[in-house]
């Protein structure tokens, strides 16, 4: 069970790892896209309702 859930601020894909949740908002901040290759490892994207 994942007790801790890593948000990337930018596309909302959650990640169990921090560094990796960092990675992917680095991405999208340089490259204004997702890179597939950091959001493959994601929990998916976080949605509100």
């Amino acid at each position: 069970m994942v007790k801790e859930v890593y948000v990337c601020g930018i596309c909302n894909f959650a990640y169990k790892e921090k560094a990796l949740a960092e990675k992917c908002e680095d991405w999208c901040n340089k490259h204004k896209s997702c890179s597939l290759e950091i959001t493959k490892k994601s929990m998916g994207a976080l949605t509100q309702q």
